[in-house]
C-alpha cells in the first residue's frame, strides 16, 4: 500500500500519507466480499513476487484488480 500511495501521490501531486490514510479509510468500508477478494488478490502478487521472482506490473496483474484499486481510491 505503501508504494501505491507514493505513485497516486507523486501523479496527483499530493502528499502519500494523504493519500495511504484515505486508502485506509476506504478498505475499513469495504464489504466482506470485497475485503477478501482483495486479500486474495494481494496474496496472489505477493505469491507472484516471492515465490516465482516475477516482476509485478500491468501486463500481469488482472484487469479487473486493477480497476478495483482505482476505485478504492477515488
Amino acid at each position: 500500500m505503501d508504494n501505491m500511495a507514493v505513485g497516486i501521490g507523486k501523479k496527483e501531486e499530493r502528499d502519500s500519507y494523504e493519500i495511504k490514510s484515505n486508502l485506509v479509510e476506504n478498505i475499513n468500508k469495504l464489504s466482506s466480499t470485497d475485503f477478501k477478494y482483495l486479500e486474495d488478490q494481494m496474496n496472489m502478487l505477493v505469491h507472484k513476487s516471492v515465490h516465482e521472482e516475477e516482476t509485478i506490473d500491468d501486463k500481469n496483474v488482472e484487469k479487473d484488480f486493477i480497476t478495483f484499486l482505482i476505485r478504492l481510491y477515488y
